[in-house]
This record gives structure tokens, C-alpha cells and sequence, in this order.
């Protein structure tokens, strides 16, 4: 299994969540069953950790200076067979460009919360999210030959042609408005599922979130052992 884990810069949360994954993993007797990487979604590839985080992972006897930000990328996202971010924004940002990693693109928290109400509305959430691909593929089917035509129009350069595939854009998207509603009022029943961001605080607020996602880690590798 490919594991990614997904924050901002990939120089705090992130790149503290990877070695402690991989402490884990070894720990539970799945390093060598797990490949476990880490990025950011605007990262400065080459950059080292955060001096808090290079710090959280010296004292835990990890090489605080060995990391080496990434940012994610299309083959990033295609490597990982699991991508785990540390707030929704990361997540909004990775379905955003990369639409087809949805199925396998949640919170750490969000992917480890085994809250029963939480676990009904995240259900909830996918059947309206299942719902919609549905009616928006049905949508697109229905229109495929206006589709076509405005396709090969702003190809031949028609300056008109961008403001009506526009407009079917619209289009598409009012056709599941009730969907997009429902979605928000889901979303609006549950909890934080990010996971504070460090950056520019003391150091008591780096180990702080390195505890938060300690705990959280073990949560994960109990599950993969479950589903491994």
C-alpha cells in the first residue's frame, strides 16, 4: 500500500506525520507493507523542515534535518493509493485539480473517526456525492451533441464559443443544485476535521499538534492492520 500524507508547505504537519507513520508501521509490523511519503499542495520542493517540526522528531530520535519538502504533483497523486491531508482545505485543493483522486482523498481525521453519527452523516455525504456524479453524467449524456458542437467551435477559435460552454457549465451545475445544498447542511453537522496548523508558533504548539497526530496515527495503523 502507497500512503501520502498532504499539508500546505510539507514542512510541519506532514513532514512530522510521515517518520511517525513510519515508526509505527515498523513498530506494528507493517513497514514493509506500507510505503509511506508525504507533500504539499504549495510546497517548496527541496525545503527542510520546520524548525518546531525538525525539532518534535530530534527528540523522538528521528533525523530532524533529513527532510526534504515535495510538492504534489499528478505522479504524486497517482503513486498513492491513500491520501490523507491534514485539513479540508488540503483535501478541497487535491479533488479540485485531481477529480478522479476523490475516492481515495480524506482528512486524517476524517478517515480514522469511527464516531457513529459522524460515520451516518460522512454516508449521507457520499450517497448525495454519488447521487450527483450520477445526474451530472446523465446531464452530459443529454447533451452531448451541444457538448460536441461547442467543443469544436472553440477550437476553430469562435470568440463566442468560450461564454456558452460557460453557460453549459452553468448549466451543469444548477442540475444539482439540491445536491450542493444538501452536501452543505451534511458538512455543516460535523466537526473540525483539521488538524491545526503550527507554523510561526513556539515550540509547545509543535508538540502539541505532533501529539494530536501521534494519537490519530495509531488510530490509522490499527485500521490498516484490520483491513491489511
Amino acid at each position: 500500500m502507497k500512503l501520502l500524507f498532504v499539508c500546505t508547505g510539507n514542512t510541519c504537519r506532514s513532514a512530522m506525520a510521515e517518520p511517525l507513520m513510519r515508526r509505527r508501521l515498523d513498530t506494528a509490523g507493517l513497514g514493509d507493507r506500507v510505503e509511506v511519503r508525504s507533500a504539499g499542495v504549495a510546497a517548496m520542493p527541496g525545503a527542510p523542515a520546520s524548525q518546531g517540526a525538525a525539532h518534535v522528531l530530534n527528540a523522538k530520535g528521528m533525523d530532524g534535518a533529513g527532510h526534504m519538502a515535495s510538492l504534489l504533483d499528478r505522479e504524486l497523486v497517482n503513486w498513492a493509493d491513500l491520501i490523507l491531508t491534514m485539513g479540508e482545505s488540503h483535501k478541497r485543493a487535491i479533488v479540485e485539480k485531481h477529480f478522479d483522486a476523490l475516492d481515495k482523498t480524506f482528512t486524517l481525521k476524517e478517515f480514522v473517526d469511527d464516531d457513529p453519527a459522524n460515520l451516518a452523516i460522512l454516508d449521507a455525504m457520499a450517497q448525495v456525492q454519488e447521487a450527483a456524479q450520477l445526474k451530472q453524467g446523465q446531464f452530459l449524456q443529454d447533451h452531448a451533441d451541444e457538448v460536441e458542437a461547442l467543443q469544436a467551435r472553440y477550437q476553430a477559435g469562435d470568440a463566442s464559443a468560450a461564454g456558452d460552454l460557460e453557460q453549459l457549465q452553468a448549466r451543469l451545475e444548477a442540475s444539482v443544485k439540491a445536491e450542493s445544498q444538501q452536501m452543505v447542511d451534511l458538512m455543516g453537522k460535523l466537526p473540525s476535521y483539521d488538524i491545526a496548523d503550527p507554523y510561526g508558533g513556539p515550540q509547545s504548539v509543535y508538540d502539541a499538534t505532533a501529539a494530536e497526530i501521534d494519537v490519530l496515527l495509531e488510530k490509522l495503523v490499527q485500521r490498516l492492520q484490520e483491513e491489511l
